[in-house]
């Protein structure tokens, strides 16, 4: 009697007492509930199926699409990449342009001044491999100040609850607590980019800007100083590289630089109206559309009317030519 009062009492307990993680037990017939068992039969249950659309139907949803011009990759690339690091498909921020700036100043200083020590002009094999371990060396200095800037805005971005006011359930730091960066309103996420980039150190500031083929296309008073500025280094260095022999190599670089600056500085409005070759002027509405698109696309578009004779288009470029008007009002 005592013996079966003590197991009923054991088992009592053990019963009424819940396990840690005994799951199967307890709630695991609750696991199932989200599940659907079904017999399967080589097919999809119906519904698990999706709906099948007729023909029609498929066709009057196409229909009723709007039309959309996708943009070529040529055209993004026009829009958004950096004109003179086309391959980069991306700009470069201020920092980032100081970084290389400063590898190459760095390189070419070390590098004339290895020349003029003379330690390896007997060897000049030994010679290019030290000057091409000092570009290593620069380029990798620069590389790690570039990595340096990005985990300093991603630190602030990890801790942007520190950074950011709080005081109200209104306040930066709450909305960013809240909402992922995508779900907050586009001024939100702008002020709070802001104030982390303020937060950090000039020197990781991660700051975009045109390039300055951008400015001297779109600011013809930039695109003259530039040119002059080109103009004035070709004569500081003309005597010098004539002395050397390197007269060719200038005129060489100063030709890349004044087409860094303007590569449709040929383009005038004078050539535009001598031009006899429908090919060439093709080349040059190209030329013309991918730096800044002034007038003399228009230009170019009425010689083009002029040599084929045809009135539609010769009437079409003189309406563009009172559209553009206007919007150059506005």
């Amino acid at each position: 009697m005592l013996s079966r009062r003590a197991v009923s009492k054991l088992t009592s307990g053990a019963i009424t007492c819940q396990l840690r993680y005994d799951h199967d037990r307890w709630y695991g017939h609750a696991l199932e509930l989200d599940t659907h068992n079904y017999r399967f039969t080589g097919e999809p249950p119906s519904w698990m199926k999706r709906r099948e659309r007729t023909e029609e139907e498929t066709k009057f949803a196409k229909s009723i699409l709007p039309h959309i011009d996708f943009a070529s990759s040529y055209e993004c690339l026009l829009w958004d990449a950096d004109r003179l690091n086309a391959g980069l498909n991306r700009k470069e921020f201020g920092n980032e342009i100081k970084f290389r700036l400063e590898k190459q100043a760095n390189t070419v200083a070390r590098a004339q001044q290895l020349v003029k020590d003379g330690t390896y002009t007997k060897e000049a094999k030994v010679e290019d491999t030290m000057i091409a371990r000092i570009f290593d060396e620069e380029h990798v200095q620069a590389e790690m100040k570039y990595v340096k800037c990005i985990r300093a805005n991603e630190l602030a971005e990890d801790n942007r609850l520190d950074i950011l006011p709080g005081g109200s359930a209104n306040s930066l730091r709450e909305k960013t607590r809240w909402n992922v960066p995508t779900e907050l309103h586009p001024a939100d996420r702008a002020e709070i980019a802001s104030r982390l980039t303020a937060w950090l150190p000039e020197k990781y500031h991660i700051v975009y800007f045109d390039d300055f083929q951008t400015v001297a296309a779109n600011d013809e008073k930039a695109r003259t100083e530039m040119l002059s500025i080109v103009k004035n280094v070709e004569k500081e260095y003309a005597e010098e590289a004539k002395a050397s022999g390197y007269g060719a190599d200038l005129q060489e670089v100063v030709a890349e630089l004044e087409d860094d600056v303007d590569p449709s500085r040929h383009i005038t409005s004078k050539a535009i109206a001598e031009c006899t070759s429908l090919e060439k002027l093709e080349e040059w509405s190209h030329t013309v559309h991918e730096y800044n698109g002034d007038d003399r696309i228009l230009q170019i578009y009425g010689r083009a009317a002029e040599l084929t004779k045809n009135a539609d288009h010769a009437k079409l470029v003189k309406q563009l030519a009172e559209w553009r008007k206007l919007s150059n009002k506005i």
